[in-house]
């Protein structure tokens, strides 16, 4: 199993903005402002532009700030982390499936958006001992986002409550959990998986 890719840190933060132009604008901005590591930027469904960038804390904060102020009301949801879980960014990234040895429930967020699933999926890792199997952002899902959990049911509803709890505190419509107990090996393996191999838009 291939190790997974190291992500500058600790901090980590992601804006979601609604008009293209202005999200290039704000990409633009950001990079200049402070020394972070641009992870992934472009657009995404529904039109708009999705940045995820990482750093240590003083720049990721200056950067954010910065590029808030130049985006105006077209920004749609945005996150800042300054300690985030360390199993996110890559997971976003590679698309990977993580381990799953932990108990045989399984837990599902979805927000209507990237940062708040972000901003739930950290309070839900850093407050339960579950493992992160998924997390997928944006395209395929019409700008929405999901994540799948899994380990003992106790731990899994109590990640899943965080998960509620810290999605309040974003942009909560869109949002949505399940917990499913003694979960089907078939079911587990499927999780939030494309319906096709590669989408076909």
């Amino acid at each position: 199993m291939n190790e997974p890719r190291q992500i500058p840190g600790p901090a980590l933060a992601m804006l979601d903005v609604s008009d293209i132009p202005r999200g290039l604008h704000m990409l633009d901005a950001l990079v200049k402002e402070a020394e972070i590591t641009v992870l992934s930027a472009g657009t995404i469904h529904d039109g708009r532009y999705l940045v995820l960038f990482s750093g240590e804390v003083e720049p990721v904060v200056r950067a954010f700030d910065r590029a808030r102020s130049v985006v105006g009301e077209a920004l749609y949801d945005a996150v800042i982390l300054p300690w985030a879980d360390e199993r996110m960014a890559p997971a976003i990234l590679d698309g990977t499936e993580g381990p799953h040895g932990r108990g045989d429930t399984l837990g599902v967020l979805q927000t209507g958006s990237a940062p708040t699933l972000v901003r739930a999926l950290d309070a839900a890792l850093k407050g339960a001992e579950v493992d992160l199997i998924q997390i997928r952002v944006a395209d395929g899902l019409g700008g929405k986002a999901i994540a799948t959990l899994c380990g003992e049911t106790h731990d899994v509803e109590a990640a899943v409550d965080l998960g509620d709890r810290a999605a309040r505190r974003g942009r909560p419509d869109g949002w949505s959990s399940v917990v499913i107990r003694n979960v089907d090996s078939a079911v587990l393996a499927r999780g939030g998986k494309p319906f096709h191999r590669e989408w076909r838009g």
